[in-house]
């Protein structure tokens, strides 16, 4: 970083900006006569609202825009947004990231000294870039072999600015504790919104939206399913599970009653989205964080172990027998979702089979999918297989356990957990191939799981009666 501080000058960075804005009007003057001639003169000012967008991000500090994307992806569903044309390959929320990292990168902005903890060798976090870097690599020769190289390309874009773009990053620290925060505000907002969603059983915010611009109703359920402003259950399901899980190891580490607040509304929201696979995650991530903090306090009281892992099966298997899920599960389209898994499953095989396991190329599970049945791969895991084959799943796997024991190698119960979630989350719907605006979410774990902030330090080990004598004797001498 240091060396490229010294190479990119500041005449050679004002350069720079000069010919990015040259570049932009240029692009401006070739493309508004065609959109204007397409879509009307009221192209021009949300053109002009898109550049005072864009030039707002290089003005608002450089810390702050990765928790504006998690929140411009929260509140703005993706239904809303058009992904088309250069929108479908990079998102407008992962746009935010990009200059992010421009301004970190290339500008040098926002890189204080690095403190001592920082300073200590961090091998998990070298490890999870040297796989980022090998997985960019690897997705970028499938273009050689994909059978639709928009699509493929379209997909390496996104997953490298939303999600790998956080792993050159050398020091983000207040970028993690800000997106920390913004998760937990917006978890436990959401949560209570989604709670009397599901009483009322409409979305009066979102709900009307969707109205207004003509938009389908997602409810095709045989229960009502909360979604909030993310436009499907599944995906709120995802953010709410991440949520909860972020704020009951944050919780357990610092005792902060925001977390505990943020913890119960996301949980009860998550309970609304009626989704079985978020849950489980949450209840394996939430049982994980609690064991982990108490061997991070270095509590030996052994009996809470057995209490935690006892009380986190009664209370899963006391939610799957709450009548909305009990419906879930027998309504005909619970049954079609579970016969559509085991297609899915054995769709993989047969497109693993036909490429050596080496994938199809990025991006492309639904194209090779469809060649032997006409069904959608509900798991991103089971697409990475598909897309990029077994090398791309075991690669996008060590990113993931590279950045979740950097997060634990550094007492950061809650980021752990919070990537726990989101890798069990992830496998149960097509989170990766289907909806790239999700990049982000991943980019935002691995902020906080790489650069975990102060807050989450373990506390101090709590002191036994004899102890607690042994510490008064020693302060009265």
């Amino acid at each position: 970083m240091k060396l490229l501080t010294r190479l990119v000058g500041p005449r050679t960075r004002r350069a720079l900006l000069v010919v990015i804005g040259a570049v932009m009007v240029l692009g401006a003057a070739y493309m508004l006569p065609r959109f204007v001639a397409d879509f009307g003169f009221i192209v021009v000012p949300l053109v002009i609202v898109g550049f005072l967008a864009l030039l707002a991000l290089f003005v608002v500090p450089v810390d702050v825009l990765p928790a504006l994307a998690l929140t411009l992806y929260v509140l703005i569903p993706p239904r809303v947004l058009p992904q088309d044309g250069p929108l479908g390959a990079l998102p407008l929320t992962s746009i935010v990231l990009v200059v992010w990292g421009f301004r970190r990168l290339i500008l040098s902005e926002g890189n204080p000294e690095r403190t001592d903890q920082e300073r200590k060798p961090a091998p998990f976090k070298l490890a999870a870039l040297l796989f980022g870097l090998a997985f960019f690599v690897w997705a970028a020769l499938s273009l050689l072999r994909t059978p639709d190289v928009q699509t493929s390309l379209g997909w390496l874009i996104s997953f490298t600015a939303g999600a790998l773009l956080p792993l050159a990053i050398g020091s983000a620290t207040k970028e993690a504790a800000r997106i920390r925060d913004m998760w937990l505000l917006l978890g436990g907002w959401l949560g209570a919104y989604a709670v009397v969603e599901a009483v009322v059983r409409i979305n009066p915010l979102w709900g009307t939206l969707y109205d207004a611009l003509g938009l389908p109703d997602a409810q095709h359920w045989a229960v009502y399913r909360a979604s909030a402003s993310f436009g499907h259950p599944l995906f709120a399901a995802l953010f709410f599970a991440v949520a909860c899980t972020l704020a009951i190891g944050n919780w357990l580490t610092s005792r902060s009653k925001g977390a505990m607040a943020a913890a119960v509304f996301s949980g009860l929201g998550l309970v609304a989205t009626i989704s079985r696979g978020a849950l489980l995650g949450a209840a394996i991530a939430v049982a994980f964080a609690y064991i982990a903090a108490l061997l991070i306090r270095g509590e030996k009281r052994w009996g809470r172990f057995g209490f935690i892992g006892l009380a986190a099966v009664i209370a899963v298997i006391g939610l799957f027998q709450f009548d909305a899920f009990a419906a879930r599960s027998d309504s005909r389209e619970g049954q079609l979702s579970s016969g559509a898994r085991d297609t899915a499953l054995w769709v993989t095989f047969r497109a693993a089979d036909l490429t050596s396991w080496f994938g199809s190329g990025a991006g492309t599970s639904g194209i090779t999918g469809r060649l032997f049945a006409d069904v959608v791969i509900e798991s991103a895991l089971l697409q990475l297989v598909i897309g990029l084959g077994l090398p791309g799943l075991i690669l996008f796997s060590l990113i993931l356990a590279s950045a979740f024991l950097h997060a634990l190698s550094q007492g950061a119960v809650g980021p752990a957990a919070a990537l726990l979630t989101y890798a069990i989350c992830i496998s149960t719907f097509n989170a990766l191939d289907a909806v790239r605006p999700m990049h982000l979410l991943l980019g935002c774990l691995l902020i906080l799981t790489l650069n975990p902030p102060g807050d989450d330090s373990p506390v101090e080990p709590e002191l036994t009666p004899a102890a607690r004598k042994v510490s008064r004797a020693d302060a009265t001498h």
